[in-house]
């Protein structure tokens, strides 16, 4: 086996230096307020930070299994983590989103003509493994929003989801 010293001696670069200049870089942009630079939703917008698309959950019990992996986010991003880590032979996966379905963007974001503007073959995950070609070259919103679903179920990963959840 490979000790990391033997890898980061191969390098032409110095790995804490860089690691210092990314930590420098991010304390520029730290605010002392935190969390109170943001104002609350409230008042006649309050409802745009509700999901419109499905129904409210009351209460449910907390859960209390134990996964191997916890992907926050059901965009593509957390889509792609989850079919990968499917792929890999790790089954306990548990997708956390705050919506109430897979598609992130695509999800939230269904008004008249929404499109992506990258060409569908390139932008859309996980195509090939799913066997789809997209019908347009720029593919339309509910295409997108679709494809997104497709790959959850596909991938089963509705199963061990985490629906209408936030993480603070």
């Amino acid at each position: 086996m490979t000790d990391a010293s033997d890898i980061i001696a191969t390098l032409n670069f110095d790995p804490d230096a860089l690691r210092e200049k990314y930590r420098l870089e991010r304390d520029k942009r730290i605010r002392v307020a935190g969390n109170q630079q943001y104002l609350e939703v409230d008042g006649d917008f309050s409802n745009y930070i509700d999901d419109p698309y499905g129904a409210a959950i009351e209460s449910r019990d907390p859960m209390t299994d134990t996964v191997d992996v916890v992907v926050i986010g059901g965009g593509f991003g957390g889509l792609i983590s989850g079919a990968r880590l499917k792929e890999a032979g790790i089954n306990s996966v548990r997708i956390i989103e705050k919506g109430s379905d897979f598609g992130g963007t695509w999800y939230w974001n269904r008004y008249p003509g929404a499109a992506c503007d990258t060409e569908s073959y390139v932008y859309l995950p996980l195509c090939d493994e799913l066997g789809i070609v997209p019908t347009e070259k720029y593919a339309q919103g509910p295409e997108i929003f679709a494809h997104s679903q497709h790959i959850a179920r596909h991938y089963d990963l509705y199963q061990n989801a985490c629906l209408q959840t936030q993480v603070t």
